[in-house]
């Protein structure tokens, strides 16, 4: 099954303890691709049918799945 990449914000009660969450994300079923301390936000990917569990981690402020864009090629005719 095609797994989900997600972008995880951390609640700001629980920056200085990201690594935790990270952890528990991991627990969860999140692999793990980005750790943006600075930022506080998770990226990473997993399958559909966890993403509701990313969701009820402790810390999690919001879950959103990445949305990719694919462009065609500069020779393509236009469309």
């Amino acid at each position: 099954m095609t797994k989900i990449l997600l972008t995880i914000a951390i609640s700001d009660d629980y920056l200085e303890c990201i690594l935790d969450v990270a952890q528990n994300l991991r627990a969860a079923g999140l692999h793990v691709a980005q750790i943006m301390d600075t930022v506080g936000v998770i990226t990473g990917s997993c399958e559909p049918s966890r993403v509701r569990a990313m969701a009820t981690v402790e810390g999690v402020a919001s879950v959103e799945a990445s949305h990719t864009h694919h462009l065609a090629p500069p020779d393509a005719p236009i469309q």
